[in-house]
């Protein structure tokens, strides 16, 4: 549950990993989502009850998944009957200790007691996820439960990206890819149409974008001059990054989403080993923009780490048609922010 998503060179293998499975909630996700149950459930204040609510959120943020399912049971005691902020909490207590039926059953309690559909939401996603992590070596049934808990998530509430993220999976281990594609495609409208996607903005220039002239994977060259008159987003990567992994299918659907005049997705690869990045790259069939960053003088022009620290991946800096450096975004809990904020600049950019 306490997943960083993102990683530090020192501490990550150069082996490339295979696609995810599972996209799970990090601690944020996990906070917000009991604290809109709270908010949605509509249960009256309890003191005592909220204590332990509150003792039990600390605990699943740090990991320490039993203690937290006991105290968001006395909770539940303490009210004298189940709320969507206790079933909320407990099913992730579960979901977390692998306990997937137990976790299944606490979130479908919960739907008896939310009040309004983004909150329905939320318990199908979390029943699909219980579902998806359940799967194991492919099974077919979880898989196909999965993708009906989803599909039902996002039917309640269709700007939910995280569910259309996790759709998207779902396809891609039943070898469906079309539909894999268009979730993913899904999962970028949504984002930018979540207003979640709206925070921080109007992006307004902060600083000119540094100077530069590379070289991509296909041979053709690259400079910072060649890429104004259009929105670019640089997305620092690597394949011993498992965060940057996960965040490729929807990488790919960014990078088709609008014509290359208005908008260029150019991945800055950061592997010691040229020859693991572009037999990954051939492997995963990466079709937009590659360049491989030697000595990671891109990632240090554009000030991403103090100089002599370990690189922290994925990194996305967003640069606007002038060449300045709107937005620097740091891993992939908030991934949905970043293609969302692009969308959105790209389109308000359009419309003018």
């Amino acid at each position: 549950m306490n997943e960083n998503r993102q990683c530090r060179r020192a501490r990550e293998s150069t082996d490339s990993p295979r696609l995810p499975p599972f996209v799970h909630c990090t601690v944020v996700c996990l906070l917000l989502f009991i604290t809109c149950a709270a908010a949605q459930g509509g249960e009256e204040r309890h003191d005592s009850a909220q204590d332990e609510v509150k003792a039990g959120t600390l605990l699943l943020q740090q990991g320490n998944f039993p203690e937290a399912k006991a105290h968001f049971e006395r909770a539940q005691a303490l009210h004298g009957k189940p709320t969507a902020e206790t079933t909320a909490g407990i099913g992730l207590a579960e979901l977390q200790m692998g306990n997937f039926e137990a976790a299944r059953q606490m979130f479908t309690l919960e739907l008896q007691y939310v009040t309004n559909d983004h909150a329905r939401a939320q318990a199908h996603y979390m029943i699909g996820s219980a579902w998806f992590r359940e799967a194991r070596d492919n099974d077919r049934h979880k898989l196909e439960a999965a993708e009906k808990s989803f599909r039902e998530a996002v039917k309640f509430d269709p700007r939910y990206d995280l569910a259309y993220f996790n759709l998207g999976y779902v396809m891609l281990r039943q070898n469906k890819e079309e539909d894999s594609n268009q979730a993913f495609r899904d999962f970028i409208r949504a984002a930018a149409e979540n207003p979640e996607s709206e925070r921080d903005l109007p992006l307004t220039p902060k600083t000119s974008a540094p100077k530069f002239n590379v070289v991509d994977s296909a041979g053709k060259p690259l400079s910072s001059d060649s890429l104004r008159g259009r929105f670019v987003l640089l997305d620092f990567w690597a394949t011993w990054c498992p965060p940057c992994i996960r965040a490729l299918p929807a990488m790919r659907q960014l990078s088709h989403f609008f014509p290359g005049s208005k908008f260029l997705l150019v991945s800055v690869n950061e592997d010691d080993d040229r020859d693991v990045w572009r037999r990954f790259n051939d492997l995963q069939h990466m079709d937009w923009t590659q360049v491989g960053d030697e000595n990671a003088a891109l990632y240090h022009a554009f000030g991403l780490t103090p100089p002599g620290s370990n690189l922290s991946l994925p990194r996305y800096v967003l640069i606007d048609r002038e060449g300045f450096v709107r937005q620097i975004y740091s891993g992939t809990d908030q991934l949905g922010m970043v293609v969302g904020q692009v969308v959105r600049l790209v389109r308000n950019a359009e419309a003018r």
